[in-house]
């Protein structure tokens, strides 16, 4: 693949192909507003617009052949480096060899704390829909929105939008076009005490039949610390505050407190796993469904079928069976669920099989190429996993835990594992393969040689041009690099370290079943005295620390950063055709990008694109140095509230 050629092609634009039949008038450069024309070619997904196809001013077809964003400079100065920038202009090439240009601006659709209707977005409140409050007795208004899904139901449109907090929430908001403009209209939070609530709810995809997917990226429950007889046992003073009895901050203590909050469970016992009246380790850690209904109600379920590890997000192929989730951290593994029979709407119980991925590195050269075999750890239906947790299990049910002795080698009968940043010991007991393979996935992956190697594996999105899967590693680094701390049981994954991390496409066979795994774009690290070093510490004209990405149809790839190596984290239109890249936006200064989806509204196209916790992430030089600290000290706290917005002007011709 063309990786240097991709990196140093930022001053292109995106050129993406495909075919639209019953275009609008065309006239060369003719430069207009996509809101002059609602009915261009709206979502075939929804209702809003039944006729978008239809074209009463062309007695002709067209086709569309390509589509080019204009790029976002780099920030040049402070005022810009504090501001929402996105691409001015999207023009649209047919194949007469006309053109048409839409203007493209940013509109914000909420910032939390906003009210809307009779709620307040991003209020995080607990199992019976109180605020949950701070420590100085204010409300907690989240910074985290994440994962979006537009999704059209009736003639209505709801925006599912993740608050990736602890306890984490989904946010239910009714959009509506007025005026030519996109409006809220109400906006609730989702009702999941029937699940126990949620954890970090990160990122999120839709599913065919319209529901969204959405991961609970729960870091620190792992059981491993829950359990009294594992050497790794945390004590937590269980104080609301996150801290250990030592008083010492621990993220457990903190996640088993906050649960705790939101369920009201003041009965959590650290002498029997944290199991509680309602909380458990356990529960948490899968992927979540949402289904707006058309009277403004919703459907949910957890899906523990999925696996219990830390998913950013799953994404479901379109054969309805197939489903693929990643995991973020360090040591973690790549998973595929296969239903047994289609989905094809929102079910509660889900029924299939459980796999992990088996890697073999065939090169380490630009981000690595790798063979995939997928190990079987299980077959079940969530109902079944539900029951084990409900009868409040403990690791040391399911495994006996030890740690490697100063050689690095386990006590005879033990099996020693890398996972979740530890080398572990473990001995699985005697018919408790089920209950490994859906509760403790990841330690049951790694104990059957499946690969849990993987570092930062954060976004996924699936190419029906191509009939590939994209995922994004933030960083290549610790547990894909060869060897890590000379510890690794398997060494599967050997890379050289790259900080900027890269993404990947996953070839699939005809079953959607991943067979190979290559890096399409890479990162460039930065070094002291490079152009662009004095505050940029990977390379602004390509990507650093991918985490959301999503695939907009037409040989598009929309690339997000997470990143503190970049003065502003950008979104990238990458050409999966030519490796060209467009920069496409540039975020506040201290904002992680999420939440980007595309969908219409009342035939307006849209492309949601969220800041997630403006001027909080200090970005770092590549000297390692903070140079622009004093944008955050003096960030107001109007500039501080995390927005829900999209890019205004996108024609809706160009959605399929």
């Amino acid at each position: 693949m063309l990786i240097n050629k991709s990196l140093s092609m930022v001053a292109t634009t995106t050129v993406i192909g495909f075919i639209v039949v019953g275009c609008g008038n065309s006239n060369n450069d003719t430069n207009l507003d996509s809101n002059t024309n609602p009915n261009s070619n709206a979502n075939p997904n929804s209702n809003a617009n039944p006729n978008s196809n239809a074209n009463p001013n062309s007695n002709t077809q067209k086709h569309i052949v390509d589509i080019a964003f204009s790029p976002v400079d780099l920030s040049k100065n402070d005022a810009e480096k504090k501001i929402m920038r996105v691409s001015p202009k999207m023009t649209v090439t047919y194949d007469d060899k006309t053109n048409q240009s839409y203007t493209l601006s940013y509109k914000t659709l909420a910032k939390m704390g906003d009210k809307i209707g009779n709620g307040t977005i991003g209020l995080m409140t607990d199992k019976n829909g109180d605020p949950l409050l701070k420590a100085d007795g204010s409300q907690d208004i989240s910074d985290g929105p994440d994962g979006n899904s537009l999704i059209n139901v009736g003639d209505k449109s709801y925006l599912i939008t993740h608050m990736e907090e602890r306890p984490g929430a989904l946010y239910h908001t009714e959009l509506k076009l007025e005026n030519g403009e996109v409006r809220t209209v109400d906006t609730k939070p989702v009702d999941l005490s029937e699940m126990g609530g949620t954890i970090i709810n990160c990122a999120s995809t839709k599913t065919a039949y319209g529901s969204h997917l959405g991961g609970e990226e729960d870091y620190s429950l792992n059981t491993r610390y829950a359990d009294k007889n594992s050497p790794f046992y945390v004590d937590c003073a269980l104080d609301e505050n996150g801290n250990d009895t030592s008083g010492e901050f621990n993220y457990f203590c903190s996640y088993v407190d906050e649960m705790g909050k939101y369920l009201g469970d003041t009965n959590i016992d650290k002498n029997n796993g944290y199991n509680g009246d309602s909380f458990s380790p356990y529960n948490y850690g899968y992927i979540v469904e949402v289904a707006p209904q058309a009277d403004g109600t919703t459907k949910s379920a957890k899906h523990y079928v999925t696996g219990k590890y830390t998913p950013e997000l799953a994404a479901m192929m379109p054969d309805g069976k197939t489903v693929y989730m990643s995991d973020d951290g360090t040591y973690k593994g790549l998973w595929k669920f296969v239903s047994d029979k289609k989905i094809v709407q929102f079910e509660s119980d889900w029924e299939g099989t459980l796999y992990a991925a088996k890697v073999t590195q065939t090169s380490d050269q630009n981000g690595g190429v790798f063979t995939l075999d997928w190990v079987t750890l299980g077959h079940a239906k969530d109902s079944e996993i539900k029951v084990m947790i409900e009868n409040k299990m403990k690791l040391t049910d399911i495994f006996d835990i030890a740690t490697p002795d100063e050689n690095g080698t386990c006590a005879a009968g033990f099996k020693k594992i890398n996972e979740d940043s530890e080398s572990e010991c473990l001995k699985l007991h005697a018919g408790k393969e089920k209950e490994a393979a859906f509760l403790e996935t990841r330690k049951y992956a790694a104990y059957k040689d499946a690969t849990i190697e993987f570092r930062k594996e954060e976004g996924l999105s699936y190419n029906a041009d191509k009939n590939v899967l994209y995922v994004a590693m933030s960083q290549i680094k610790k547990s894909m690099e060869d060897n890590y701390k000379g510890n690794e049981t398997n060494n599967d994954i050997r890379l050289p370290a790259n900080q900027c991390g890269g993404v990947y496409e996953l070839a699939l066979d005809s079953s959607y079943s991943a067979t190979a795994m290559k890096a399409i774009v890479v990162g460039k690290p930065l070094n002291e005295g490079d152009a662009y070093a004095d505050e940029w510490a990977c390379d602004p004209n390509g990507i650093s620390n991918p985490d959301n990405i999503t695939y907009i149809g037409h040989d598009t790839l929309m690339i997000s950063e997470d990143t503190k190596y970049h003065v502003n984290n950008m979104t990238w239109a990458y050409n999966t055709k030519n490796a060209s890249m467009t920069r496409v936006a540039s975020l506040p200064i201290g904002a992680e990008v999420t939440g980007v989806d595309m969908g219409v509204v009342g035939g307006k196209g849209m492309l949601l694109i969220n800041t997630q916790h403006p001027f909080k992430d200090n970005p770092k030089a590549a000297d390692g140095s903070k140079p622009n600290s004093a944008l955050l000290e003096n960030a107001t706290e109007e500039e501080l509230k995390a927005v829900i917005g999209y890019i205004d002007g996108i024609p809706t011709e160009i959605l399929k």
